[in-house]
């Protein structure tokens, strides 16, 4: 089944808002075997969503998504679009502007009265409840498309999606359509080589993908014939991708080390200079961290070096903040403070300035104190101030997820 995907709104063509309903309706569709044909944003303006509704309509797509615009203010015209468009009639759900007024009571609040718009509804079209907010979502069916109009606040879509289209609308049993490999500490070019006979030998039957970014290889995997296993086939390449392979998905590096950190009872603390708490934010943004998580100090400063890790000034003095001789004394330090199982510090250089001929910007040293035995790892990751930090972080998690399977 086809489908398109319209966007509506000033904030999206003018770059102050990223659009993310689209990538999440593409994979969140796929499954269903509905695939987006094409992807449209316009503006605030009613002629010209006309305009793209009925091209969309004339298309003959079997779905069409239509996300923004359903606020009360004056630049939500979505709907005023779609009444023109259908030649339809507004008229008031009592029941939606007694419901609506009560959540602002509730909240000691008096409902502004731009707000008793969002309970005008449209006669022709379906109501989609919203749980997550105030806007309600409409549906059509107009010339064999079902048109869904939904808010284009992320959460709110999500919730209209799940809840209420996908149940109502998308029967059919869900299949797994690509499966996403996420690695990490390797190279396009090396996670190539170990995959190659592998895709040789279902090249007929699958398409292949590397998707390289800074933190890692993402390896795509689609299926192109219906019969193939897809699961086995998936399990097969993320056996030769050992040991880069850590999820699939959705699946976050932190994640996996968190479950590896509870599976095996212990806990982690991180010692941050150049990373600037980046690392800390990551583990601690995984709800349950505080059951491995003890926390972290972010020293970016050789006196916070000194007086919270206990690095002693002569190896500042002998050796420089950037150097492997501090990282492992802010390893050591932080995890004696916290009395974690596992002390993890980063020092660098993250530019654009303070390098030098020996000590380049992008320099980085990464150390890992474990009940078992202690290690530093050196990179040069020259790829500018944000990109440096995030490279940072990931390679630090990565080390730790691996020295926990040695």
């Amino acid at each position: 089944m086809n489908a398109a995907i319209l966007t509506i709104g000033d904030e999206l063509l003018q770059g102050f808002t990223v659009d993310t309903n689209s990538s999440w309706l593409g994979q969140i569709l796929l499954p269903y075997d509905i695939h987006i044909r094409k992807k449209i944003s316009v503006g605030d303006d009613v002629e010209a969503i006309k305009i793209q509704v009925q091209n969309l309509i004339d298309s003959k797509l079997d779905y069409i998504f239509v996300t923004g615009g359903l606020g009360p203010t004056h630049d939500d015209t979505t709907k005023e679009a779609f009444r023109q468009l259908f030649d339809d009639e507004y008229y008031l759900d009592e029941d939606y502007y007694q419901l609506l007024k009560s959540r602002f009571e509730k909240r000691i609040k008096k409902m502004p009265e731009n707000n008793k718009s969002q309970a005008m509804v449209l006669k022709q079209a379906d109501s989609i409840p919203n749980e997550n907010g105030s806007a309600l979502g409409l549906h059509y069916h107009k010339n064999e498309s079902h048109i869904f109009i939904m808010p284009g606040v992320p959460g709110e879509m999500k919730g209209m999606v799940n809840n209420h289209i996908i149940p109502g609308f998308l029967k059919k049993t869900p299949q797994a359509k690509q499966v996403t490999i996420k690695t990490a500490g390797v190279m396009e070019s090396k996670l190539a080589e170990q995959v190659q006979d592998l895709i040789e030998e279902y090249k007929s039957t699958f398409k292949f993908a590397f998707l390289p970014h800074y933190t890692g290889v993402s390896f795509r995997i689609n299926l192109l014939d219906t019969t193939a296993n897809l699961k086995q086939v998936s399990e097969k390449f993320t056996k030769a991708m050992a040991p880069f392979a850590y999820g699939l998905n959705e699946d976050k590096l932190e994640e996996v080390l968190g479950q590896a950190l509870r599976k095996k009872n212990l806990t982690i603390a991180t010692a941050e200079s150049c990373t600037g708490g980046l690392i800390g934010k990551r583990l601690s943004d995984v709800g349950g961290s505080s059951k491995y998580y003890a926390g972290t100090v972010t020293a970016y400063s050789n006196e916070v070096k000194q007086s919270v890790l206990g690095v002693l000034p002569e190896t500042l003095d002998k050796f420089g903040a950037v150097s492997s001789e501090v990282a492992l004394e802010m390893a050591k330090g932080i995890r004696e403070k916290t009395q974690a199982d596992i002390g993890l510090a980063t020092t660098g250089i993250s530019g654009p300035t303070g390098g030098t001929k020996t000590k380049p910007v992008g320099l980085v040293y990464i150390a890992l104190i474990t009940p078992q035995n202690s290690k530093v790892k050196q990179y040069n990751l020259n790829f500018g101030r944000k990109i440096h930090r995030e490279m940072t972080a990931t390679a630090a998690l990565n080390i730790t997820r691996l020295s926990l399977n040695e």
